[in-house]
């Protein structure tokens, strides 16, 4: 059952810097939102790290990744565990089924 999948992201959401087809379509999702950020990143050859993703407001961030990953996205998740015991968490975006087209 996929409760989320596909639900539209809100207004602040979607008036986010990342988000620039909002005028072709009619509402973008919040797995949308987080593939444009993904590559972002990837553009500036950084990871999206999680308080990124958590400033977005994307609810349930794991449950998007899943539903990017099932899309045909390659997203690896790299921890890092701190001195001070804080876990970062980082997200690389290693293949983009619409840019990367047959290299893998």
């Amino acid at each position: 059952m996929k409760l989320w999948c596909g639900h539209p992201a809100t207004p602040h959401k979607q008036s986010s810097p990342f988000v620039k087809e909002r005028r072709r379509r009619r509402s973008l999702s919040q797995a949308d939102v987080l593939i444009k950020m993904l590559r972002a990143a990837r553009t500036r050859r950084k990871p999206l790290e999680l308080p990124a993703i958590l400033k977005a407001g994307i609810a349930q961030h794991s449950a998007r990744f899943k539903e990017i990953r099932d899309r045909g996205f390659q997203v690896v998740n790299e921890m890092e565990r701190t001195l001070e015991g804080i876990v970062l968490s980082r997200y690389w975006l290693r293949y983009d089924p619409d840019r990367d087209g047959g290299r893998k």
